[in-house]
C-alpha cells in the first residue's frame, strides 16, 4: 500500500471510529490551535517511547501516519471555512 493510501485509510478509520463518519460538528468546533495541539500530541508520541505506544503496538511510523491524517483533516476544515 502506498503511503498516501495509508494516510487516507487512517483518516477514514479515525473518522468512523470517533464519529461514525460525520465529523462536521467536531471539525467546526476546532480552532487552528486545537488542530496543531492534536498534531503535536501524535508527533510527540512518535518522538518518545511511551507506555501507550507499547500497549497499542505503535511507534514512529504509525504515529507519523496519524500526524499526516490529522494534517489532512485540518486542511479540509480550513478549506470548508471552519478554521480561520
Amino acid at each position: 500500500m502506498a503511503i498516501v493510501d495509508e494516510i487516507v485509510a487512517e483518516r477514514g478509520r479515525a473518522r468512523n471510529l470517533a464519529f461514525g463518519g460525520d465529523t462536521e460538528a467536531f471539525d467546526r468546533a476546532n480552532s487552528a490551535n486545537d488542530w496543531v495541539a492534536y498534531i503535536c500530541a501524535y508527533a510527540g508520541r512518535a518522538a518518545a517511547k511511551c507506555p501507550r505506544n507499547e500497549r497499542e503496538h505503535q511507534g514512529f511510523r504509525e504515529n507519523m501516519v496519524k500526524v499526516a491524517a490529522l494534517a489532512l483533516s485540518a486542511i479540509e476544515a480550513h478549506d470548508k471555512g471552519y478554521v480561520a
